[in-house]
């Protein structure tokens, strides 16, 4: 299992399957730096278990799907074709937060 950064996350997401999930640390801001991995949520080793065991282990939780990371990344360049890692993350939070789409201003 490969142990990734959220900038590479965000600025790579068509590269993933839809179907996997990005995990995040559970006990700290979230930023461009962010150690996180893309894992399939539905490996489980029982149906007692909520996340992956490589989650578990590293104290990671479920954030958002990369189906939605990747709407999310998509509607950034709609509204703004310049983005840059900044925005996506910017994008990124907002959704997570209020489960809902960003609206940049001009």
């Amino acid at each position: 299992m490969e142990t990734l950064l959220m900038k590479d996350v965000l600025a790579n997401i068509d590269k993933y399957d839809w179907s996997y999930a990005l995990f995040l640390p559970e006990d700290e801001e979230w930023e461009f730096q962010t150690k996180c991995a893309i894992l399939d949520p539905d490996d489980v080793e029982d149906d007692a278990d909520e996340a992956p065991r490589y989650a578990i282990d590293n104290n990671l939780i479920y954030a958002l799907s990369i189906q939605d990371i990747q709407g999310i990344v998509e509607n950034a360049y709609e509204q703004k074709s310049n983005c840059d890692v900044k925005d996506l993350l910017e994008a990124f939070l907002y959704y997570f937060d209020n489960d809902a789409f960003i609206e940049f201003k001009d």
